[in-house]
């Protein structure tokens, strides 16, 4: 029986823990204005961890002041980025012997981990119009996803990014077993504010049941204010989009045990 430990930390942060192998997705966890409730780590929790991935530059998933202190704490672990964002973190002072830039179709190893980055359909936004694309003026893929294969379980994190036509198909044909989805949605008002939206719970609910995994795991609803989702919504979409998914609704900074037969 394969298992992995995991721990949620708010947003789309999430640890991965199995045997000697520790990755640390999308760490969110400095303090800010913004947030709906203090951050439940600091880096000094994750003295321990391996790998580091991060979907895309923003500050909810490319936390730099975290970054900056893990790397204090932790002189070993690569920190993986896009790798149009490696020379921006660089620039902020994260490590830059410690960045590895990910692209599509280029699987990454570190120890028994394997990553396979997918593209993810998002946005700059800020203080520019919200389009969701790949890259920018279609420059190299900014925006991903990642397959990671841990303890002889496949999760798929999404990062931040809508349903597209390929993904169904590109994540069927890596068959993982976990699905990380963002279900906090998008409307005009928070687009006219410059704030890029994801999938919301009926289309994450649609393509957990296109792929067929055994697992989904909601994430990106609940850190920021004015931007949440409802796990709740979610849970009753997968039920009725015949979904034959488990939902796992981890609390936060606490772990739970995925297992496969």
């Amino acid at each position: 029986m394969d298992s992995v430990s995991v721990t949620w930390y708010g947003q789309s942060g999430f640890r991965l823990a199995a045997g000697e192998s520790q990755v640390l997705i999308d760490p969110f966890l400095s303090d800010r204005p913004d947030r709906r409730y203090p951050p439940p780590a600091s880096a000094a929790d994750f003295t321990d961890v391996t790998l580091v991935l991060c979907t895309h530059e923003h500050v909810d998933h490319l936390d730099l002041p975290f970054l900056r202190e893990f790397c204090a704490v932790n002189a070993r672990a690569p920190i993986v980025v896009p790798a149009p964002v490696v020379e921006m973190a660089a620039g902020a002072g994260v490590d830059r012997d410690r960045l590895k830039g990910a692209e599509p179709g280029k699987d990454l190893s570190v120890g028994d981990v394997t990553v396979h980055a997918l593209p993810a359909l998002h946005g700059i936004g800020g203080d520019q119009p919200v389009v969701y694309e790949f890259a920018p003026a279609g420059g190299p893929v900014r925006f991903l996803g990642y397959v990671v294969e841990i303890g002889g379980i496949r999760f798929y994190h999404a990062g931040d990014g809508l349903v597209y036509p390929e993904l169904p198909s590109a994540l069927a044909a890596l068959a993982p077993d976990v699905l990380m989805l963002p279900i906090n949605g998008r409307d005009h008002m928070r687009e006219s504010a410059g704030i890029v939206g994801n999938m919301n719970e009926t289309e994450a609910a649609w393509l957990c049941a296109q792929v067929g995994a055994s697992y989904v795991i909601p994430m990106h609803y609940d850190a920021i204010e004015g931007n949440t989702g409802d796990p709740g919504h979610f849970t009753t979409m997968v039920h009725q989009s015949a979904g034959t998914a488990a939902i796992v609704i981890p609390p936060r900074a606490r772990a739970v045990t995925v297992t496969l037969p």
